[in-house]
């Protein structure tokens, strides 16, 4: 008597013959009548066409500030409106020299830019008069939270134009000091002594925010990993002179604000795309990030179950050709890539590309879900090749044959950053890293892919099987 688990191996064996291109329908003259394993294959054409959503959503603690040009994707534009988490308060709050405030300083931290490090760019800071809104997508408009007649402050920089502060891991370290108006920390001061900023709530009532944008230059993007304000002041003191004697002494010291996950930033991206993105192209489908260039693939549902039925699929497998960069001087990277800039200098992050249902997009990033290998499925670009692979959709084509044999699945391409944690095996001790989390890849980047011809089809494997105990 054969069992089943000489069948399940046997089964394999076929699949893996079943990808070599030479085999179309595939049996074993070795199997005995009442154990059959056949397995199928078909070849379909799918479409794709570029597609462009008007946001995405990002709820992040991390900014991005500036403008980029691409010659062959147009201009991004980024900027952010931010709460602060507020300072516990000044301490030797007796002692502080008249009770008022010396100076107001917003820094903004980064560890890398985009594009071009001398390039003058202006810098404005707005105030928010309005409560923020838990609304995380990238269309938010300043002008429903700010007040844009009244700006806080500007001011003048270039990406190395900025303080050096240190190096972290062997990385850079920049901030940029803008100075405020001396009346925002002697207003908090105020209502610190008398006791009227006790919860979070009163103080975000008391300062709600910040729009942080360019007003003038282009040619550089800031990748912002710390937004903050300190509030200056001196204190008096006691020290000891060199007899021992007490003598009075003046310290500065001082209160900070920090932009933390705890409390709310909303990102906004402006896309100035070319129309040849959106054009039906017979060659060539883009993607492109920040905020919403992506493409849609349409498989042929119909042409599967015609080719061979409503069988069980083993092995669907898409692979994308990618076209070689323009190499212009400021040609945007490609999105998944291994080795892509991720929001802090240490590792924990990843690149890379989900496939996924439209239908699902919201949801799936507002769960901060990951790819499950059945709805969902990521890959990184592969230099070597110049292609992103997915090895094996089958389940998601599988469950649209279940479900609406006569209805054509679609799929969008979305560049996604991952969070991960090193998860050790417990057969070869390596540590390996695991994504528990996914959002949308916000860094500038963008592809053109090879569509039409043979560029575009995918071998599908399908198998019956019958085993008789």
């Amino acid at each position: 008597m054969r069992t089943k688990g000489f069948v399940v191996c046997l089964l394999l064996g076929i699949i893996y013959m079943a990808c070599d291109d030479t085999v179309g329908r595939v049996g074993l003259g070795i199997q005995p009548d009442e154990d059959k394993v056949n397995v199928f294959d078909t070849t379909v054409f799918i479409e794709a066409r570029t597609i462009e959503v008007d946001s995405v959503y990002a709820k992040t603690n991390d900014g991005f500030l500036g403008e980029l040009y691409d010659p062959s994707y147009g201009t991004i534009k980024s900027s952010y409106i931010c709460q602060y988490y507020p300072a516990i308060g000044f301490p030797y709050l007796d002692s502080i020299v008249n009770n008022k405030i010396d100076s107001v300083r917003l820094f903004i931290d980064y560890y890398s830019l985009f594009g071009d490090t001398l390039a003058p760019m202006e810098v404005t800071i707005y105030p928010v008069v309005e409560a923020l809104g838990e609304h995380y997508y990238t269309n938010t408009d300043p002008k429903d939270y700010c007040d844009m007649n009244n700006p806080l402050a500007k001011y003048a920089y270039t990406g190395r134009s900025s303080t050096l502060v240190a190096y972290l891991d062997g990385n850079p370290y920049y901030s940029i000091p803008i100075p405020l108006p001396n009346k925002i920390g002697q207003d908090y001061l105020d209502k610190v002594l008398n006791n009227e900023l006790k919860t979070t709530k009163d103080f975000l009532n008391f300062f709600p925010g910040t729009y942080i944008t360019t007003t003038f230059g282009t040619g550089s993007m800031l990748v912002v990993e710390g937004t903050s304000i300190a509030v200056y002041c001196s204190r008096e003191t006691t020290l000891k002179d060199v007899d021992g004697n007490d003598s009075l002494a003046i310290k500065p010291m001082s209160a900070v604000f920090s932009v933390t996950k705890e409390i709310i930033q909303l990102n906004k991206f402006e896309n100035k795309n070319p129309d040849f993105l959106y054009e039906d192209n017979p060659d060539t489908t883009y993607v492109k990030s920040p905020a919403g260039v992506f493409t849609e693939f349409t498989i042929p549902i119909k042409e599967i179950v015609k080719g061979i039925g409503k069988k069980k699929f083993s092995s669907v497998k898409l692979s994308l050709k990618a076209y070689p960069s323009n190499n212009e001087v400021y040609s945007l990277g490609f999105p998944g890539v291994p080795t892509a800039n991720t929001t802090n200098a240490t590792s924990g992050y990843s690149a890379k590309m989900l496939l996924v249902e439209p239908d699902s997009v919201k949801n799936f990033f507002e769960m901060k879900k990951v790819a499950d290998n059945q709805t969902s499925f990521t890959t990184q670009f592969n230099s070597s090749t110049y292609t992103y692979d997915f090895n094996n959709i089958a389940n998601v084509v599988q469950n649209a044959i279940d479900k609406a044999p006569d209805k054509d699945l679609k799929l969008w391409l979305i560049p996604v950053l991952t969070t991960q944690y090193s998860e050790q095996n417990i057969y070869t001790g390596q540590l390996l890293p695991v994504d528990y989390m996914t959002s949308h890849y916000l860094y500038p980047s963008g592809v053109a892919l090879k569509k039409g011809g043979d560029n575009l089809k995918v071998r599908v494997v399908a198998t019956d099987l019958k085993i008789n105990d």
